[in-house]
């Protein structure tokens, strides 16, 4: 009887490099969809210059995100200064239409919440799927300062 032989060589296995290209080509589609994504979305914030606060942040959002063209869709504004401090404006208006004509389809006055958090809400009605821009101007006294937005109104699901 012979000793077992320590000549052996093992079988390269190369199934841990399959896995290792398989995980790091998934990584890159993943960041290249999430930078994709990220490009292509509409800016949430503007700023607007209004005296006598200086630089103001105005943060819009919907209710629901994406807006959808069925029912009401309730907007938010939130005026902050560059110290993060909220803006108490006069009045604060908005218009919306869509990105085929400058003509507003609607316009309303956003309302304060009475909290004081520098807050406004307002709604409105988009009648179709696609892209829509929405003007908003803010006036504290004499001074006046105007804010544009593009979004997409998503189809109902």
């Amino acid at each position: 009887m012979s000793p077992p032989s320590t000549n052996t060589s093992p079988k390269p296995n190369f199934i841990w490099l399959v896995y290792l290209l398989f995980g790091g080509l998934m990584l890159v589609l993943i960041f290249s969809a999430t930078r994709l994504t990220l490009a292509n979305a509409p800016s949430r914030e503007a700023v607007a210059e209004l005296e006598p606060y200086g630089l103001v942040t105005i943060r819009f959002s919907t209710e629901p995100n994406p807006p959808l063209p069925s029912g009401t869709v309730g907007l938010s504004f939130t005026l902050i200064d560059d110290r993060r401090r909220p803006v108490e404006v006069d009045r604060a208006r908005f218009e919306y239409g869509t990105e085929a004509s400058d003509q507003p389809v609607g316009a309303s006055q956003a309302q304060p919440m009475a909290d004081g958090s520098g807050m406004f809400m307002g709604q409105a009605q988009f009648a179709q799927v696609g892209t829509w821009w929405l003007r908003l101007t803010i006036a504290k006294g004499d001074s006046q300062a105007e804010v544009r937005y593009t979004f997409y109104v998503e189809p109902a699901q």
